[in-house]
């Protein structure tokens, strides 16, 4: 079980570097998860018992104005949270994994970020249940007097001064600022809730995610395929919007597209539709529509893969390639195409990414590309 020593270290090692915490603070937090896991009540002198020891084994350094963690600290946090993650304070871990996954994988984000306003969704520990549960907030305006500005993050070091600030998700809009035409073009893979009940969900959505690839590949468009950080699937592209604007409002024409791309896929399917009923019977029958574009009347495609475009719109947003997911912990990954179906979900730990990211770096690359030539 996680002692009280764990819990202390923990808490300094969600800290900015070099930032002292005062034994109040320490006193509060611990006797809080305390009480409601080990269901007894801590004593101010236990914790500062805690702290001694750990100061003796090098692990914490005492101030005049508080704690920190000590390098060696530092150094023992992820045996810790591998091996107790279940027993410790949920919001606290994933900003720990925060904290250390992001200087990993910040220059591969700004792209996505850069110039256009971002959602920053800032987590805190579960009222109910600060073992398990994260409340959030979204985090939208750098300032609101004298009026509302937008958040934005154009560096690296933006970025992480948010993480620190308990910042771990980052969703920014498809549009840069002061713009009227989105440069993010995304489909998002829902699944209904019949699919949810197989086995094979998930297996299912990759397949959907890998022919809806090739065939805008087929159409001379260049995507980039991500996990969403949950349970589905994203197809992104970025067109060169001067070969659209004689058309009018883009938001539109997107969307128009993204309807036009679907029934393009549902063909595609169709002709597949055999070998799809060997791999998923439980999912997919003969003379069944497999995927919709109509997002509303969500219990009408309980059985169907919906290719959404809800985002395609003024303000619309969507979770950046990389960002962890502040529900699951799992980061929204990029896949290379090829490795579609061969994805496992234990893929998109953030530990896991760092130790592997020369293969997610081509894959996060998103090129301008001429839109569909049927369009």
């Amino acid at each position: 079980m996680a002692t009280v020593s764990d819990r202390i270290l923990l808490l300094l090692s969600i800290k900015e570097e070099e930032k002292r915490i005062g034994i109040d603070h320490i006193f509060e937090k611990v006797h809080r998860d305390v009480l409601f896991v080990e269901k007894r009540e801590t004593g101010k002198d236990e914790v500062e018992r805690a702290l001694k020891d750990l100061i003796s084994k090098g692990l914490v350094e005492s101030f005049d104005d508080g704690y920190s963690l000590s390098e060696e600290g530092e150094k023992i946090m992820e045996k810790i949270i591998l091996e107790k993650e279940k027993e410790l304070n949920r919001s606290y871990t994933m900003v720990w994994l925060a904290k250390r996954y992001y200087p990993h994988v910040a220059r591969f984000m700004i792209p996505f970020l850069k110039d256009r306003a971002v959602s920053a969704v800032k987590i805190f520990s579960g009222k109910r249940d600060p073992m398990k549960e994260v409340d959030a907030i979204f985090v939208r305006y750098s300032k609101y007097k004298p009026k509302p500005i937008f958040l934005t993050i154009d560096s690296e070091s933006k970025l992480m001064s948010l993480v620190f600030d308990h910042c771990i998700d980052f969703i920014p809009y498809v549009h840069k600022l002061n713009s009227d035409e989105p440069d993010f073009f995304i489909l998002d893979l829902d699944a209904g809730s019949d699919i949810m009940k197989s086995q094979k969900a998930f297996d299912f959505i990759k397949y959907i995610a890998f022919e809806l690839s090739n065939l805008l590949i087929e159409l001379e468009v260049e995507p980039i395929a991500k996990f969403s950080g949950s349970r589905g699937f994203q197809i992104w592209a970025s067109f060169d919007n001067s070969e659209l604007r004689d058309k009018g409002d883009l938001f539109k024409t997107y969307r128009e597209m993204a309807i036009a791309i679907q029934n393009k896929l549902e063909e595609r399917l169709q002709n597949k539709i055999d070998e799809m009923v060997s791999i998923f019977p439980d999912i997919v029958h003969h003379g069944k529509k497999m995927t919709t574009s109509i997002v509303a009347h969500k219990e009408e495609r309980a059985s169907q893969i919906l290719v959404d475009w809800s985002s395609l719109k003024p303000m619309g947003d969507v979770r950046a390639p990389f960002s962890i997911h502040y529900k699951t912990g799992l980061a929204s990954l990029p896949i290379p195409l090829n490795e579609i179906n061969d994805f496992d979900v234990k893929e998109a730990h953030p530990l896991r990414i760092i130790k592997n990211l020369g293969r997610y770096e081509k894959a996060a690359k998103m090129k301008k590309c001429s839109p569909p030539k049927f369009i």
